[in-house]
């Protein structure tokens, strides 16, 4: 038997019976010297090099938060979709699976999923002793809460999603008294009045409601709503929803710490900057319209 397995390939060979080596194929996926946004890359980053590969996912319906990469990086999308934007500029770019991107450096921007969770492959070119990204700090409390707010907004089609498959309506009192509720019970911790979370919060539905009801009307209109995976509204959406209510709360307070001595027409010029679709702009209107009132 073990003279048998020995001579076993020489008698391949000596016959010619051999598989031929399967053919190598190879694409470039991205060369460029440019991030997505146009800007040119600048050089590496002094000090040893050090080349890292990273896997990352990130959860449907979720916002990074605003960042920086000091490096130049690259990302391949694996799964799902992400929206990347610049928080300066305004500037999007929607990719899907089986793109590359290549990363801005330096710039302020961040990542952005819709229904599905993206899952993707990121390269990042730097030295040793370098963070791969930076968080970036806000100066203006009204920038960081009109950013919390566009959050909370965004999460309206999933919402709407979950209403259109169960036939639910729009209106919910009972929640929303419930997301009250809990605003006020947690408002004097946060150092915010609890007549005014009430206010505010009250004001955030509203203008979740209104983006809600443009959705639902489209998807009559069309007589079907997208084919896509959608999040559950009471274990995903909602805990969403609540996690954001403390983060607005503590925004809230400082904004009322630092308030600007021409507020309407500071919040006016802040929300036409963000350059959103005019929808969305008439919800982020409707979701500060007591912000400036007197307390």
């Amino acid at each position: 038997m073990i003279r048998t397995l020995i001579t076993l390939p020489l008698f391949a060979l000596l016959t010619g019976c051999s598989t031929p080596p399967a053919q190598v194929e190879s694409q470039v996926l991205l060369r460029t010297s440019n991030a997505w946004d146009g800007s040119q890359y600048p050089n590496y980053p002094d000090g040893p090099p050090e080349l890292t590969l990273v896997k990352i996912r990130i959860p449907p319906e979720t916002t990074l938060d605003w960042h920086s990469h000091p490096m130049p990086n690259a990302g391949y999308l694996l799964a799902g979709e992400l929206l990347v934007e610049t928080r300066d500029s305004g500037k999007q770019v929607r990719i899907k699976a089986a793109d590359a991107l290549a990363e801005i450096v330096d710039g302020v921007h961040r990542g952005r999923t819709g229904t599905q969770a993206a899952e993707l492959i990121v390269f990042y070119a730097g030295s040793s002793g370098v963070p791969l990204s930076r968080p970036a700090i806000s100066s203006k409390p009204l920038t960081s809460l009109l950013d919390s707010i566009d959050q909370r907004l965004h999460i309206a089609q999933a919402v709407a999603l979950n209403k259109w498959d169960s036939g639910q309506p729009v209106e919910a009192p009972e929640r929303e008294q419930q997301v009250i509720a809990n605003a006020r019970s947690q408002a004097l911790r946060f150092g915010v009045d609890e007549h005014r979370a009430a206010v505010f919060f009250a004001d955030q539905i509203e203008a979740n409601k209104l983006l809600q009801y443009r959705a639902l009307s489209r998807w009559h209109a069309a007589g079907s709503a997208p084919q896509t995976p959608r999040v559950d509204l009471g274990s995903q959406l909602r805990p969403q929803l609540d996690r954001l209510q403390r983060t607005l709360l503590s925004q809230l307070a400082e904004f009322d710490r630092n308030r600007p001595a021409q507020c309407q027409a500071t919040l006016a010029q802040a929300i036409g900057q963000l350059g959103k679709d005019p929808q969305q702009s008439l919800a982020l209107i409707r979701a500060t319209t007591h912000l400036c009132s007197s307390q």
